[in-house]
């Protein structure tokens, strides 16, 4: 076993599942305040940070980017809905293995476990809180922090390291995700990365993309095991 090791976690599809709540509440947040209706249709949401979603759907609406006036009301009434609708959402639902492979890392000496997300931080938060995830993450890095995953994640390992009081190698670090942006991010940091198969790419697709591992989800605690 390495002397330590960081993980950080995407969130979508990785952790959790929102079943399209985060999709509908995002594009009713662009009808009502935009006022564009189907504004995320032939949007591509895998991977990618709210930002960068926001500034392809105004790019593609009157070819400009959203100004930070415009991004802070529509992102305000998005994280209204989301903290609305997801509580009630029947489609909610924790990954296979996720509760289990946390409670096992957050307990053991050599371990830190933080969130790498496009998603906005209070959105990612709402979204863990359902099953009362957020407690495992006290750090991490986030699409209200930058536009480009790379970066986003660059933040999660700083505040990583502020939060532990050291500095860690790069092959100390863990990337965790489902899509190939998440891979592509981790190797641009020459971190590990580690893709799970439990979002919109099979087990094959990602494994196309060379991450140090790829499981099927994190019920594989033997392939998850050797890899720490």
């Amino acid at each position: 076993m390495k002397d330590f090791t960081l993980f950080l976690f995407d969130v979508d599809a990785t952790l959790i599942r929102t079943g399209g709540v985060g999709l509908r509440v995002m594009s009713r947040a662009f009808e009502e305040i935009m006022g564009w209706q189907d504004a995320l249709a032939g949007i591509s949401m895998a991977g990618r940070t709210d930002p960068s979603i926001a500034q392809e759907v105004s790019r593609q609406r009157r070819g400009k980017d959203m100004t930070a006036p415009e991004l802070e009301t529509v992102w305000a009434r998005y994280l209204e809905l989301l903290r609305q609708q997801l509580q009630e959402a029947d489609t909610y639902r924790v990954l296979p293995g996720i509760p289990e492979f946390l409670r096992k890392i957050s307990g053991q000496a050599g371990f830190a476990l933080g969130l790498g997300t496009g998603n906005l931080e209070a959105g990612a938060r709402i979204k863990l809180e359902r099953a009362d995830l957020n407690k495992y993450f006290p750090f991490g890095g986030f699409g209200s922090d930058a536009v480009e995953r790379a970066e986003v994640l660059r933040i999660g390992v700083s505040r990583g390291e502020r939060y532990l009081g050291r500095s860690l190698t790069n092959r100390q670090i863990v990337i965790v995700g489902d899509t190939p942006h998440d891979i592509a991010a981790g190797k641009e940091l020459a971190a590990r990365t580690l893709a799970v198969a439990t979002g919109p790419y099979s087990l094959e697709q990602l494994a196309a993309f060379q991450p140090d591992l790829a499981i099927q989800d994190f019920t594989d605690q033997t392939a998850v095991d050797a890899f720490c």
